[in-house]
């Protein structure tokens, strides 16, 4: 998924190539999520239970504060 970010990030939204990137990004994120509520979480929720992903919640919200804004800011989008 970064990799198409990278590309509409410096693609003009009047390009011809824009809506096709645009509908390929769409469907890979759809399937992931779909992905993971449907097989990871269920199986997480198992194994952890809900203290243990109170807690984790907690971490990540901690995190967001202090994440880059751009997903393309990220040190391992630049491999």
């Amino acid at each position: 998924m970064l990799w198409m970010l990278s590309e509409l990030k410096d693609l003009d939204p009047s390009d011809e190539r824009f809506d096709a990137k645009m509908s390929v990004l769409m469907e890979s994120v759809r399937h992931h999520v779909e992905e993971e509520e449907k097989e990871w979480f269920p199986d997480i929720r198992k194994a952890m239970g809900r203290n243990r992903l109170t807690e984790v919640g907690e971490q990540m919200e901690a995190a967001k504060k202090k994440a880059p804004d751009s997903p393309l800011a990220v040190p391992s989008a630049k491999k």
